[in-house]
Order: C-alpha cells, then sequence, then structure tokens
C-alpha cells in the first residue's frame, strides 16, 4: 500500500520548475505569440492606415514602383512600357528602310533631236531621255569611244530562271575592249540594285558605274572627271 510520504502533508513531490524574477514560472506566464496577438487585437482601429490593394505599402512593392523615400526610381528602366516583350512604338518588324532622298538638280540637257556619233561612227538620238542625252554629250566631249547597248548580258535568278540584262553605254578602248559599263538611271532603287549586284556575282570582270542626275550634274561642271 503506496501513500503520501512521510512529512509530505498530504501534498505532491515539489517540481523543478525555473523560477524567474517575483517568482513566475513557465506554467505562470503565457506565450509570447499569444501576448503579441492580444496586443495587435487591443490597438485602436483608428490607428491603421487603409489598405492599399496590391500590395503598395509593402517596402518590397515600393522598391519596385519606384516610390522610395528619396523620390528616385530604382527600377530603372526595367519598369518602363518596353518590359515583358513589348517593342518600341514605331518600330514595325519586316518593314524596309527607305532609301535617303537625294538633292535635286537642273541638268542642260541637249536639243531632242541632237545626234551623237558612236565609236562606230553611226549617228544616235535620245529624244525621250533628256539623261541619256546628257551622258551622250558627257562621253563625246571627254571623247570615249562608247556604243549604246550593243548587246545584253543573261543573269540567272536564285531559282534558275534567265533574264536579260544590258546597260546603256559601252565604252571601249583602242582594242575594242570593253573598259566599263554605264547604266542611266534616273534614281537609285533597290531593284537596279538587286539587278546590279546580281550582274556583279556573275560578271565580276566588268566594271560599271551608275549615271544618276546628281552624277551627271558633277561630271557635266568644270569640275568632273572620268575615271577610265
Amino acid at each position: 500500500m503506496t501513500g503520501p510520504r512521510k512529512g509530505s502533508r498530504g501534498r505532491g513531490p515539489k517540481k523543478n520548475t525555473a523560477q524567474g524574477r517575483g517568482g513566475v514560472t513557465r506554467d505562470s506566464s503565457r506565450p509570447v505569440r499569444e501576448r503579441a496577438a492580444s496586443t495587435e487585437a487591443a490597438r485602436p482601429q483608428a490607428k491603421r492606415g487603409p489598405e492599399r490593394p496590391g500590395g503598395e505599402g509593402s517596402p518590397r512593392a515600393g522598391g519596385k514602383s519606384g516610390g522610395s523615400k528619396s523620390g528616385g526610381s530604382q527600377s530603372g528602366g526595367r519598369s518602363g512600357p518596353f518590359r515583358g516583350g513589348f517593342t518600341r512604338a514605331g518600330a514595325r518588324p519586316g518593314t524596309k528602310k527607305p532609301l535617303p532622298e537625294l538633292k535635286r538638280v537642273q541638268l542642260s540637257a541637249p536639243a531632242p533631236d541632237t545626234v551623237f556619233v558612236d565609236r562606230d561612227g553611226e549617228g544616235q538620238t535620245f529624244p525621250d531621255s533628256n539623261l541619256k542625252r546628257v551622258a551622250a554629250q558627257i562621253l563625246s566631249a571627254k571623247r570615249k569611244a562608247w556604243r549604246y547597248r550593243p548587246f545584253s548580258f543573261p543573269l540567272f535568278t536564285d531559282r534558275g530562271h534567265e533574264q536579260s540584262f544590258h546597260f546603256d553605254f559601252y565604252v571601249y578602248d583602242a582594242e575594242d575592249s570593253v573598259i566599263r559599263l554605264i547604266l542611266v538611271v534616273p534614281f537609285e532603287s533597290r531593284e537596279v540594285w538587286d539587278r546590279v549586284g546580281r550582274f556583279k556575282r556573275q560578271y565580276p570582270m566588268y566594271p560599271y558605274e551608275l549615271w544618276t542626275p546628281e552624277k551627271l550634274f558633277y561630271l557635266s561642271g568644270p569640275r568632273g572627271r572620268l575615271e577610265f
């Protein structure tokens, strides 16, 4: 038969419980979380500001939107409208950049019925083209032996089709060899450069020139000089 030990006066055994100041023990004090929750609930609701949607009041959200105390933007260009795959306004994919516009010049072309003598001694007239009359006048004044479209060059496209391409003036040397091919154009276009580039790849042995109104204006002036 067991019972209380002698001298205990009916009390249970003492517990080895650590005590703080004033005799406060761990069992008699409330946990810290419960006290924090009760303190938060005891605060008046008037001190709380209105809740901001989207987490604007948090320091992390403020750092992203640039709302710092110094008033400067911390995110830089990352928070702009170009973030997330957006392209700049005006930058359209697939559009070709237009060629720069050249300054128009005034050419003094010979009369439409002017006759120009080529290398073979035959007379050539260009009543429908002021630019060709100016080009023939320059070649004749520089005493160059030329012919007008004596033959064409076959060009092969990327798909294997054949196209005929010819220049306007063919300049010859004393041995009757072509030393320069001249193409007279009113302006430089992508179609012209496409054909000229294909000709250059297939016939790299022939030097050529493009004579635009600006080129003709320079060659017909006092400082104009041919490089051949």
